[in-house]
Parts: structure tokens; sequence; C-alpha cells
């Protein structure tokens, strides 16, 4: 069994149409034409494939928050140091578009989780728009690490979830 639990951002299927063929024409860029706009293809293809996402080895207690690309993952590793629960939250994410004379600030829903660890330290190891898919998540880290699952997406309303019926039955039950 494997001991690392990895979680990466899905990227949306347009994105990785467009990164793949940029990538191609990259490469017969770099063969049959000139160098730089051969690179500037491969960077534009790479960019496209990026994604966002972390790792949890269970055995060693460690994490990384990762960058993958095509499939490999970068990051560095840290010691995870006795985590307390895990919480999930909805928040924003502002998206900054920038055009040659003009810039504006979109800001997006988003449901992210947290593990809380020490003196209300956190470590953000996943974010997702769905909530299904955030409550999954949570209540697979919250089991692999012996930790309790805080629902925390209402403002000043945070119940703790019962983990063992939501794993049972996927329906969220709260603790009183």
């Amino acid at each position: 069994m494997d001991a690392t639990i990895k979680y990466v951002r899905k990227i949306p299927v347009w994105k990785v149409i467009l990164g793949f063929a940029a990538l191609g024409v990259g490469v017969l860029g770099l063969v049959l034409m000139d160098f730089v706009p051969g690179i500037v293809s491969l960077l534009f293809g790479l960019i496209m494939l990026k994604t966002e996402g972390s790792e949890i080895n269970l055995e060693s207690q460690t994490f990384r928050k990762t960058t993958s690309v095509v499939g490999f993952s970068f990051g560095k590793w840290q010691t995870l140091q006795n985590p307390e629960y895990i919480s999930v939250f909805n928040t924003t994410e502002d998206i900054t578009i920038r055009a040659l004379t003009a810039e504006t600030t979109n800001s997006l829903p988003i449901i992210v989780l947290n593990i809380f660890y020490g003196q209300n330290k956190k470590i953000t190891v996943y974010k997702t728009k769905n909530v299904k898919d955030a409550f999954d998540v949570a209540a697979h880290i919250s089991d692999a690490l012996l930790i309790d699952l805080l629902d925390a997406t209402e403002k000043g309303n945070f119940k703790w979830v019962d983990k063992d019926l939501y794993r049972d039955k996927g329906e969220i039950v709260y603790i009183d």
C-alpha cells in the first residue's frame, strides 16, 4: 500500500489540448524552424499543463506543496507536526488579469482544506470548487491522519463532522 496521499488540482480539458498542441508546435519549431519560437511554444505548453497540489507521506509524517507538470511533481518536504484537525471552508481566490494598459482582479469562490497543528498553525493541502469533492478529500485525509473534520463552510458557524457516517453514507452529519 502506498503511504503517500496525493491531491492535484485538475486541469481543464481545453488547457490540456492547448498545452499539448503548444508542446508539439514547440518541438516542430525547434527541429524545423528557429530556436526562439520553438522555446516560446514549449514554455507556453508547459505553463498550460502546470498544476498545483499537495502530498502527505503518512509513514514519515511529512508533507509538501507541489507544482506538477506532465505528471512530474516538484516541492520541498516538510515535517507534519502533530496534526489536530482538518478544516473545510469557503473563501475567495483573487485572479488578476493584465492587458497592455489595463488590469482587473476578479474574486472567485473556492473551497480550501487546511490541516491545523500546534498553536493554530495551518497547512493548505487542497483547493476545489466542488463541495462534495472537498468533503471527500477532507474525510480521506482525516481518516489517514486520525484527526477530526471541521465544517467551516458557513462563516461563524463551525461544526464537527461525523466522519464515520460521512464515509458510510456520504451524508454530512454533525456531532453535538
